[in-house]
């Protein structure tokens, strides 16, 4: 039986790695023996495979795409991101409730890339993660939905607020009414006051992950789906995965309302 097309990709990673780097254009055989790290013995045979069921063409002494190829490599590319993304924290993403990311988005999580896991340690378990705050101390822009109460949150979004970092935070009802307490009230109250803040109130934003879209990195922190919440984010720093947290926040944001004056709560 003539092996099929899904065969003849996926069952080798050269092939498979020939057809995604001539999406990007037209390659000589000494680039892509370079690109792809292999001999020219190694490559050929599976180029002249992909010739053969007519993916890719030659002309002279280039490669590329033919335009049956560049369809198939298109539709490639969002799900090897995709398997890319998940496989590389199957446990992370198995185990949280992710039914509060729109799926539109949820289609795209392939354009988060590299990801990595950041918690708490046990030492620091009453403290605010160490790589969360060094990140968010760097932006210029930082936005986040806060669905978790910190006793530390109100002063530390203050302070960036004072650095001159424009900060825009939305709180789910129920975490307001916390930061609206004798304790945190005039940090709020200060935090309101500023022109490069704002704060919003989510009234259906219960048990949404954590997200954080600033223009250096983007995290999420989604609730387990059995367990206890336990403050694990995923953090990226990759174009894709800022423009996708950028999409996640504003996505909560139309559907929160904005609050100019602490004394009305």
């Amino acid at each position: 039986m003539e092996d099929s097309l899904l065969d003849l990709i996926f069952l080798s990673e050269k092939r498979k790695n020939v057809l995604l780097l001539l999406l990007e254009g037209p390659k000589d055989i000494n680039t892509i023996k370079k690109t792809l790290k292999a001999s020219a013995t190694s490559v050929q045979p599976q180029i002249k495979m992909l010739k053969e069921k007519h993916l890719v063409v030659q002309d002279k002494d280039a490669y590329r795409l033919s335009e049956i190829g560049k369809i198939i490599a298109e539709k490639m590319k969002p799900l090897l991101d995709t398997l890319a993304v998940l496989e590389e924290n199957t446990d992370y993403w198995a185990d949280r409730d992710i039914s509060k990311i729109p799926p539109f988005l949820l289609r795209r999580i392939g354009e988060l890339g590299h990801c990595i896991i950041v918690e708490p340690q046990i030492e620091h378990m009453f403290e605010m993660i160490p790589e969360y705050v060094k990140n968010a101390e760097k932006a210029k822009r930082f936005e986040a939905l806060i669905s978790y109460f910190h006793p530390l949150f109100p002063s530390f979004y203050l302070g960036l607020a004072q650095k001159g970092t424009s900060v825009s935070l939305i709180l789910p009802e129920s975490i307001l009414k916390r930061w609206v307490e004798d304790d945190y009230r005039e940090q709020t109250r200060q935090f309101l006051k500023m022109e490069n803040t704002r704060l919003l109130i989510c009234k259906d934003c219960e048990k949404t992950p954590n997200i954080v879209a600033a223009d250096n990195f983007m995290g999420i922190s989604l609730f387990p789906k059995d367990a206890a919440f336990d403050r694990k984010y995923l953090i990226s720093f990759e174009p894709g995965a800022l423009a996708w947290g950028k999409e996640l926040y504003d996505y909560y944001e139309q559907n929160s309302e904005q609050i100019k004056d602490i004394d009305s709560l």
